[in-house]
């Protein structure tokens, strides 16, 4: 499931995200090369040895450039992608194929192939399923979607800003939280709610809000949540820097850096395995991964798994996009050997 996402608040208080801090050097399309990539540990890991990786490029709509947005565990990616005339449309690739979803822009995918995003040419919230779309009265904006169909997003409100909310089986219910990331298909929702004194991670589910704590300046918030409960999102550290972090069991685990300032949570699986993007000493931002207690830097040898990169799934594999000349291409990572034991 997908949490790109930021939400409103985050920007209110003026979180400036790691992101913007630095950014990898282009990937240029000689260094596509043989499209496989040896990722050696760094020594800020603690994670298995290393992974090889085959790169696979998606490809456009006849364009130039394509991005991804979302990807399923069956690998499954959608994004949008730019056809002859020089438009985006969205897309949906699976097995090799990429089909043109036409003006609807993607912004999650389930592991039963439904995609939920918004219509350039209309307003509110559309499911995409076995060719046919429809909408989902109710709803403004979607966030993310689960293998039950629920869809978690923002609903307009009479006389004030829209407002976030749950879309099931045709209904829309309210959310006691001022914003939403995700949820899992045990109805577990990760957003965040503001406090007495400021702004807090929180996990609603069956009309109870638990509230995650912050650290400094009182201020926090979530990206994900995967289907153990397990969440991930942000606190500050001392510098107000973004500092990555995964709550699970009542426990807060800071995810640490590769020697920067500043990590960035994007996805996280259900084997516990955390997709970020986390600043190294030069200040660049290096794609990572954590697991078992350490970072693996994946931006640190050869082809690299380079570029954006926004999703991860539960075989491991890795949805990004990657510069080539002045365009960019949709990709994805597959591990030739598994990271997840």
């Amino acid at each position: 499931m997908r949490i790109s996402w930021f939400s409103r608040i985050s920007v209110l208080f003026g979180m400036t995200s790691a992101l913007a801090l630095a950014t990898c050097p282009a990937t240029s399309a000689a260094e596509l090369g043989g499209g496989a990539a040896r990722l050696a540990a760094s020594r800020h890991s603690e994670a298995p040895g290393a992974v090889e990786y085959q790169l696979v490029d998606l490809g456009t709509l006849g364009g130039e450039s394509s991005f991804t947005q979302a990807m399923n565990d069956r690998g499954a990616v959608v994004g949008s992608a730019q056809t002859a005339d020089g438009r985006y449309h969205g897309f949906i690739w699976r097995d090799g194929t990429m089909t043109d979803l036409g003006l609807f822009t993607p912004w999650d995918v389930n592991n039963r192939g439904q995609v939920v995003g918004t219509r350039d040419d209309a307003n509110g919230v559309y499911l995409w399923s076995r060719g046919t779309l429809t909408q989902l009265a109710g709803l403004s904006f979607p966030t993310a979607i689960n293998d039950r169909g629920q869809v978690v997003g923002l609903a307009p409100v009479d006389g004030g800003p829209d407002e976030p909310a749950l879309w099931s089986r045709g209904r829309v219910r309210a959310l006691p939280l001022d914003t939403v990331s995700d949820l899992n298909n045990r109805g577990q929702i990760s957003g965040g709610r503001l406090s007495d004194t400021g702004f807090h991670a929180s996990v609603w589910r069956r009309g109870r809000v638990t509230d995650l704590g912050a650290t400094a300046f009182d201020r926090s918030n979530t990206y994900g949540i995967n289907n153990k409960g397990w969440v991930i999102g942000w606190t500050f550290s001392a510098e107000q820097t973004e500092r990555g972090a995964l709550w699970r069991h009542g426990t807060r685990t800071d995810l640490g850096t590769l020697g920067g300032d500043a990590t960035h949570p994007v996805a996280i699986n259900d084997h516990g395995v955390i997709l970020v993007t986390s600043q190294i000493a030069n200040g660049y931002m290096h794609p990572a991964l954590w697991q078992n207690g350490g970072l693996t830097d994946l931006g640190d040898s050869g082809l690299d798994v380079n570029g954006e990169v926004t999703d991860l799934n539960n075989r491991g594999e890795i949805a990004g996009a990657i510069r080539m000349d002045e365009t960019a291409h949709a990709v994805v990572y597959r591990p030739s050997q598994s990271s997840e034991r």
